[in-house]
């Protein structure tokens, strides 16, 4: 995508009303303006075995996660649904600071700061301009919100947080870049959504999204390689990649999940979780139960039941 969006704010092109998933809600709430808790997944990583051993652990936590994940990779989050292969996400990246420099004056001796259309601020540090104003070569800067409040493109929202940019070439998008969201708290009055993730871009066509959060046990969970559709209401349908911190990868698949009657865990629908070796499916009950039928691949099979209350 080429030219620029002079015309519309920062916020508009980073955050734009809720498109993607109706009103659904989920993530944790924010903590002060413009300062939320950043957070970062330091479990295992490598590909998990699913055995009799975690097969419990690893689908009811797989199902906290489908929520997590849908949220993190909305367009209720990113302004645009990042698919990994977007050229929204060029408009994303590549035009962001022209759009912001249209908007206010760089001369500003604090560095460049936009008020919101319904108040609160988003902002980059004076020393840091140098790198924001560059046409070329690696640049890197971030943007504070502290309460910067939109409302000129449909739903009003507020934001809190950080984002950072980190480009190979600014002048072309296609060497690749990152953006980084750490602690970002996204309202649009249907509940609060905090995310820490990252959006890795090897060019304009190719990203994934890494996203990390704070499970109902209080332990650091990550999903990434998102491809979620639907909502919390019909049901998310999809896959991903689920980090669990005690065991490890697996590759889960969602099918009709649903949330509303047990907190943050999932009330209908099924995950299935399949690892290096073996596999589990829990299917999820209104009443907040919920049946493992696992395979470890090596000939023990069996059924875990259980309840999230």
């Amino acid at each position: 995508m080429s030219g620029f969006i002079s015309k519309l704010s920062i916020g508009s092109i980073l955050f734009s009303s809720l498109v993607l998933f109706g009103c659904s809600s989920g993530g944790d709430s924010g903590a002060a303006a413009g300062t939320n808790a950043t957070i970062s997944y330091a479990g295992l990583s490598s590909p998990s075995a699913v055995n009799a051993t975690n097969a419990e652990a690893l689908t009811t936590t797989g199902g906290e996660s489908v929520q997590h994940g849908a949220d993190s990779s909305s367009s209720r989050v990113l302004g645009v649904e990042i698919t990994g292969s977007s050229v929204d996400l060029e408009m994303l990246s590549a035009n962001l600071a022209s759009a912001m420099a249209s908007a206010a004056s760089p001369a500003l001796p604090t560095g460049i700061t936009m008020t919101g259309s319904c108040g609160g601020s988003v902002s980059i540090p004076d020393d840091q301009l140098s790198s924001f104003s560059a046409t070329s070569g690696p640049v890197s800067f971030t943007m504070t919100y502290i309460e910067y409040c939109d409302g000129s493109v449909g739903t009003q929202y507020t934001i809190d947080g950080q984002v950072s940019f980190n480009y190979l070439d600014i002048g072309d998008p296609a060497a690749g870049f990152t953006i980084q969201y750490k602690g970002v708290t996204v309202n649009d009055g249907s509940g609060p959504v905090t995310i820490n993730m990252t959006v890795d871009c090897s060019d304009t066509t190719t990203c994934t999204i890494a996203s990390d959060y704070i499970g109902d046990d209080g332990s650091i969970y990550r999903v990434s390689d998102i491809s979620f559709f639907g909502d919390a209401t019909t049901g998310f349908n999809g896959s991903a990649t689920f980090f669990h911190p005690g065991h490890g990868s697996v590759s889960i698949t969602a099918s009709n999940v649903t949330y509303g009657s047990c907190g943050s865990f999932p009330d209908g629908g099924s995950v299935t979780a399949s690892g290096a070796t073996g596999t589990a499916q829990i299917d999820f009950n209104s009443d907040c139960t919920y049946v493992i039928n696992y395979d470890d691949g090596a000939g023990d099979i069996g059924v875990i039941n259980g309840s999230f209350i």
